[in-house]
């Protein structure tokens, strides 16, 4: 009840909405009463942390720079990805993808909608997916909010998917009502097999029951009643914002709606215009964008009006992040919690023609924040190297110390995480299919691509033959496409081959790295008498154009031909202890690989 009654301080509800409000959380202690009792501080099941994960719908990575708890609590006290991405920018595909630590061409998940795509598609393989995992290994889970598109609308309402301990989940098309997950207000959770409307239709505004606030209190209480628990919890929470609300709700100019203390606030905001805005030159695109009309002052008006409610509505996620710590550092169980912030795709606001959307290969799409705070942790740092959204379960599932049921197609963060030179040689798969969603989406016609994404490009190939080439140190606004330029056929070809070996790829496949190794000239008496020869060899070597080399973390040298060699003096190396030696292989292909060997201490 203490979730309510802050609620109710900071927001002024109405009698009538607090009633709603404490409606919903009864349901969830009547639920849990069996296991709800207080237990003694200690510590957690195998020294394994709490995991909660907040993700965020349509959000563009560059909005976080609005959420201050977001960049003080989390990104102040954890790991920024800079280049995070999801590797099918669609809402269901994404969270499959989430849920399974797999590509959409692995988990089957194509589309929003059936037979393609939609909650219907993967609820025959949930039971094998990441919180039945996390159970298995002795958490305690659950979600609130949205989860797969057609959640409620192809399955019956009370229907519990497999793993999760509680369930507050919005019911897409809820018996009885005009409302459903994408309205603010006038919606319906499925809280643990019982269903609960909150407020009256979506066009009436009922603080009391705004949908993030509510999903917040609900979530702080989730942790205030696990922690502090010797059974570690896993908590899902995922807000509509900053996802448009459905026509229901009659908010044309301000959709989506923030929460009642936080619209106007930005209404001053300008319309950021990168050099990707209204691009005057589409002429190297494909046809769909070269289809696409400039924007005039009418449609720019349209965009800014979005843009601002977007980032408004994005204001009580903040609020929501704040709290949840604030639950967490209450009950002494802050600093043993992992907090993942991330979002399910980003969003377009007029870059390249695109007025709004989604599910293009560009980076206002693809690119999403991701931030991760928890023990071990490094503290405001940031990491530069390519990773997805199918790295998010593999991740999870390293800090539990959990097993998949699947073969994962992502990989763990922890190394980057906790080494800023490591985990290279990367290489994100971006896809998808034609069946792009026309009422989720209707600036986006129906779209079939494969690509890659590496350290320095962006290549891609569509379904009616079409091909794109990024150089993105040179063109990071992805203005001039290169695929037709002679002077990166090389890059094109080894890209090509790159694309070939990850569209059909599974498990270690998709995580393959260049076949390159980092060797060490010998010593002496086990030790080394006067310096070190370092090189690179392996399969791979043909294909790397330069190499930087480090030994007791300095810079020793680079060298940018064949053998990719150098030798390291000994005044480089350490006479007391064992010497770590790595290297830096810049391939054709624009991945960068990370490669490390041990020295032995110099004589």
């Amino acid at each position: 009840m203490r979730a309510a009654a802050r609620m109710k301080r900071r927001l002024g509800r109405s009698p009538l909405g607090v009633a709603l409000l404490l409606a919903g959380l009864l349901v969830a202690t009547v639920v849990v009463a069996p296991g709800g009792s207080a237990a003694k501080p200690g510590k957690k099941t195998q020294h394994r942390p709490n995991v909660v994960m907040i993700n965020t719908d349509d959000q563009h990575a560059d909005s976080v720079r609005f959420m201050p708890n977001v960049q003080r609590l989390l990104a102040g006290r954890g790991v920024t990805f800079t280049n995070s991405y999801v590797s099918y920018s669609l809402c269901c595909p994404s969270r499959a993808t989430w849920l399974t630590g797999q590509y959409a061409h692995n988990h089957g998940v194509r589309g929003n909608q059936p037979p393609a795509g939609g909650y219907s598609k993967l609820a025959p393989s949930l039971s094998n997916s990441l919180p039945v995992w996390l159970q298995h290994a002795g958490y305690y889970t659950g979600h609130i909010g949205k989860f797969l598109n057609g959640y409620g609308n192809t399955s019956p309402d009370t229907e519990v998917p497999p793993g999760w301990s509680e369930w507050y989940g919005a019911l897409d098309d809820p018996d009885g009502f005009t409302g459903g997950t994408y309205t603010m207000y006038g919606y319906t959770l499925n809280e643990n097999g019982a269903i609960v409307h909150y407020g009256g239709t979506p066009d009436v505004v009922d603080p009391a029951t705004y949908q993030t606030d509510v999903y917040s209190a609900k979530a702080e209480d989730f942790i205030r009643r696990r922690a502090p628990k010797l059974k570690p919890f896993y908590l899902s929470v995922a807000p509509l914002a900053s996802h448009s609300e459905a026509g229901v709700c009659n908010c044309a100019g301000n959709n989506p709606r923030a929460a009642p203390r936080d619209e106007g606030t930005l209404a001053g905001e300008p319309l950021p215009k990168p050099p990707n805005y209204d691009e005057a030159d589409v002429s190297d695109k494909p046809q769909s964008i070269r289809d696409l009309v400039p924007i005039d002052p009418a449609a720019e008006q349209g965009v800014t009006d979005l843009y601002r409610a977007r980032l408004e509505s994005l204001g009580a996620v903040d609020d929501m992040v704040g709290e949840l710590v604030d639950a967490l550092k209450d009950k002494g169980e802050l600093e043993t919690t992992v907090f993942i912030f991330t979002a399910d795709n980003g969003f377009f606001h007029g870059e390249h023609r695109v007025p709004r959307g989604k599910v293009k290969l560009y980076e206002p799409s693809i690119r999403v924040p991701l931030i991760i705070r928890g023990p071990d942790v490094p503290k405001g740092k940031r990491r530069g190297q390519p990773v997805a959204n199918v790295d998010l379960a593999p991740t999870i599932l390293a800090f539990a110390r959990a097993k998949a049921g699947r073969n994962l197609d992502g990989r763990s963060l922890l190394p980057l995480i906790r080494e800023k030179l490591g985990e290279r040689g990367r290489a994100i798969l971006l896809e998808a299919f034609f069946n792009a969603d026309p009422a989720e989406d209707p600036e986006t016609p129906p779209t079939n691509y494969q690509a890659v994404r590496t350290d320095r490009y962006l290549y891609a190939r569509y379904g009616t033959g079409e091909q794109e080439l990024y150089d993105l140190f040179s063109d990071p606004f992805e203005l001039q496409s290169r695929h037709d330029d002679p002077g990166y056929a090389a890059a094109k070809g080894a890209l090509g081959r790159l694309l070939d070996g990850l569209a059909g790829c599974g498990g270690r496949s998709c995580r393959s790295r260049p076949a390159l190794k980092l060797r060490l000239g010998p010593g002496g008496g086990g030790c080394v008498p006067s310096g070190l020869k370092v090189r690179l060899v392996g399969g791979s070597r043909g294909e790397v154009q330069s190499a930087t080399f480090f030994a007791g973390g300095h810079k020793a040298g680079k060298d940018g031909s064949t053998p990719f060699a150098m030798r390291i003096g000994a005044g480089r190396l350490s006479a007391t202890h064992k010497n770590e030696i790595l290297a830096r292989a810049t391939m054709l292909d624009g991945r960068i690989a990370a490669l490390e060997a041990t020295a032995p201490r110099r004589c």
